[in-house]
């Protein structure tokens, strides 16, 4: 007999965290907002499914780690090195093997472009809670 322990609420919180700020920090710096509205469509990241996104509590730590990790790598701008962009690759490949859909290479993330945080993205968190 196996004992598989299950994730915690608090990672799966977690979870939900670090992809809400992947889709509000990080990708309106690389993509339209018309481009990442398609990445929700074609659910990237488990977006649509936030209650079934880890089993276990080794997955759920994977999948924190890994995106903690790329997120880390992305904001650092330090993907022009080769070891930073076999780790994203390899981080990349464990969210996909666990079945959390992450389709993007490093090369989507070399040069930002800040389409949509020039145009007003409505994927960008509001800086404040006051509408002036």
């Amino acid at each position: 007999m196996k004992i598989v322990y299950a994730s915690t609420p608090e990672q799966e919180k977690k979870i939900n965290h670090l992809v809400e700020y992947f889709y509000s920090n990080i990708l309106p710096k690389y993509f339209t907002d018309k481009q990442i509205n398609e990445f929700i469509k074609m659910n990237f990241l488990n977006i649509n499914d936030f209650d079934n996104q880890s089993d276990t509590l080794k997955e759920a730590y994977q999948i924190i780690a890994c995106l903690e990790t790329i997120c880390f790598l992305i904001e650092s701008e330090s993907l022009e090195k080769e070891k930073y962009q076999k780790m994203f690759n390899k981080n990349a490949q464990i969210l996909n093997n666990l079945g959390f859909s992450f389709p993007f290479s490093y090369e989507n993330f070399l040069e930002t472009k800040n389409v949509s945080m020039e145009m007003g993205s409505i994927h960008v968190k509001a800086a404040n809670h006051w509408l002036v």
